[in-house]
């Protein structure tokens, strides 16, 4: 099982302030995102964002002061027209986040303002979840242009709808109606209390979740029967079963709409993540509470809708097989991040539907959340190493504290070489060389760092990398120093083969470095004998700059590694690591840069030590 460079937060964090931007998506996500628009999935999944209506800098909002939804929106009195609108403005909320072009930050705002200027009212018997889908997202596009754009005149305008026009009737809940209803309203819900930073409402929308999840998603641990939705008027066994579209037998995974259709039974899933992800974001660990049931309802639902028999005692032998693209934000913090690999079916499904496009409160989640290890729960340094037998490390460290969260884990396997240079590429990629003259360069896949390291042979790539220090930036370049000259290779996979690994320039001689490591796109740091501490732009061949952030005492380091942030990590031979932080590192100054509390004074034998790239934001 892997587990990505963030871990759960202490309880206490609860009472933190809010974390923006904080929505469904993080900064450091978006970052991760940034960085490899260039590769798959991601590469497809914005072409497919790109070529969309929404995405239209002509787009126009059609905005009107009540919004009158009927059954199923009929009548549609502008519910597709909001629900299109809310969509749209994520739309470029996130094409601005994405490109920094400001036109589409600008569009987003003025579809934000339409609407803020005359909604007035949700009506109709649709109106809690047209509600639901519009203010999901609504809340999502605000959270990007406030926090990461800035100049919005009417950014408290927009607030206060949010305030008054859509939070009442979501934080209402509507626990009689199918389960769908109250977790997108509570999608929401979380979403608008983390953009208000209102934290009582915030606390309401956890707690409908909790109550809601085991009344939608049945364990066996749960009794005989499915747990009631807290406040409703079903509770009985027989209004439990009628609840249940008549189902009599019940097994892990079963949800409340699954004899209903497969389609609503996803809404549910999905609100049901979202509501977790943000949280997470928030440095509250839902997940640990609906992992179980997760997994299981999404195995259980994808297996079938694969082509899997229906047993005769499900649904009367009859479901309705018409589950879409709805796993993509649970698979991710299932998979990447907590490290499950026990629902393969789910596994199936998420790779046959991508890329994910928009659908009322679901949007561009393949290019959001397609295997993206970022968080922003707890920022963490995902730290590797090798030991001089050539067995691996792996170690998590709270950015924040400089506290380990995780590990070291040492491997029971060795490389089968002795390593001499390593980059981490992702949370679960390293590039290793082997000590010789020949340079071959391997690639090794985690498969679990869990709770112990395990990898999967080493690959081969190819011969040639005869570098003394490798260094990978996390945005497709990989650097290495090899008798004193830089190089720079293009990396264009997340498992590269040597087809994968282009270019290898030489940037410049005079890089006599004893460390390095790469702090952000396109910038490297590292050490000299003599104690300097050196910060470079690298631009391209012959085009460079070189700042000097400390003219002595860091020759001390054997090895220097840097999780971004401005957070750099300084191993010392007598086994100590020690924590510093930039607070800009790329102004090329070093009268901001501190010493903070050491990660640990003793213990750091490894040979080699690489930090997994842009983890810290």
């Amino acid at each position: 099982m892997l587990v990505a460079a963030a871990l759960a937060v202490p309880q206490s964090a609860q009472a933190a302030v809010f974390k923006h931007p904080g929505v469904l998506v993080s900064r450091a996500q978006l970052d991760f995102v940034r960085a490899n628009l260039d590769k798959e999935p991601w590469r497809t999944a914005w072409s497919k964002l790109q070529r969309h209506s929404y995405a239209s800098l002509s787009y126009t909002a059609a905005p009107r002061a009540d919004v009158n939804c009927g059954g199923n929106s009929i009548p549609d009195n502008g519910c597709s027209d909001e629900r299109e609108d809310a969509m749209a403005a994520y739309t470029h909320a996130l094409q601005w986040y994405l490109t920094k072009d400001s036109r589409y930050a600008k569009k987003a705002i003025q579809i934000m303002d339409a609407w803020s200027a005359v909604i007035t009212k949700h009506t109709g018997s649709n109106a809690p979840l047209q509600t639901g889908w519009a203010g999901a997202n609504f809340s999502r596009a605000a959270e990007l242009i406030k926090h990461t754009y800035g100049g919005w005149s009417q950014a408290a305008r927009f607030a206060g709808k949010l305030r008054t026009v859509y939070l009442p009737t979501l934080i209402a809940g509507r626990p009689d109606n199918n389960g769908n209803w109250e977790l997108i309203m509570t999608d929401a819900a979380i979403g608008i209390a983390v953009h208000l930073d209102d934290r009582a409402s915030f606390n309401k929308a956890i707690a409908t979740w909790r109550g809601r999840l085991p009344a939608y998603i049945y364990l066996t641990t749960d009794g005989s029967i499915p747990k009631a939705p807290p406040g409703s008027t079903v509770n009985t066994k027989a209004e439990i079963i009628d609840y249940w579209y008549d189902q009599t037998k019940f097994v892990d995974g079963l949800t409340q709409e699954t004899c209903r259709d497969f389609w609503h039974t996803g809404w549910g899933l999905a609100a049901i993540s979202h509501v977790a992800e943000t949280a997470h974001h928030q440095g509250v660990d839902l997940y640990a509470t609906a992992k179980h049931r997760l997994r299981r309802a999404m195995d259980l639902h994808a297996k079938i809708q694969l082509g899997g028999t229906v047993p005769t005692w499900l649904c009367g032998g009859e479901v309705k097989r018409d589950l879409g693209n709805h796993y993509e934000v649970a698979y991710n913090a299932l998979h990447n991040r907590l490290g499950y690999n026990d629902f393969p079916n789910a596994a199936k499904w998420v790779e046959q539907k991508r890329p994910m496009g928009p659908s009322h409160f679901l949007g561009w989640e393949t290019l959001t959340h397609a295997q993206n290890p970022a968080s922003s729960s707890v920022e963490s340094a995902s730290v590797y190493g090798a030991m001089p037998d050539g067995k691996l490390t792996y170690t998590a460290i709270d950015a924040a504290t400089g506290q380990r969260t995780r590990g070291a884990f040492v491997s029971t396997t060795t490389l089968g070489f002795i390593p001499k240079a390593m980059a981490t590429l992702d949370f679960n990629t390293l590039l290793v060389t082997e000590k010789g003259p020949e340079g071959r360069l391997y690639r090794v896949d985690v498969r679990s760092n869990r709770d112990s390291l395990i990898f999967e042979k080493p690959v081969y790539l190819g011969s040639g990398f005869t570098h003394d220090l490798l260094a990978y930036d996390g945005n497709g370049h990989l650097f290495g120093i090899a008798d004193g000259t830089l190089r720079r290779y293009t990396v264009n996979a997340v498992k590269p083969t040597i087809d994968n690994i282009s270019g290898g320039s030489a940037i410049g001689d005079g890089f006599t470095l004893k460390t390095l490591t790469a702090t952000g796109p396109g910038w490297i740091l590292g050490t000299t004998a003599d104690g300097k501490l050196i910060s470079y732009q690298i631009n391209g061949p012959g085009s460079w700059r070189r700042y000097e952030l400390r003219d002595a005492t860091w020759q001390v380091f054997d090895h220097l590694l840097s999780p971004g942030g401005g957070v750099y990590y300084g191993h010392r031979s007598d086994g100590s690591l020690l924590r510093y932080v930039d607070q800009n590192p790329y102004d090329g100054q070093g009268d901001d840069l501190s010493s903070q509390s050491a990660v640990g004074t003793e213990g750091w034998t490894q040979t080699l030590l690489s930090a997994q790239p842009a983890t810290v934001s």
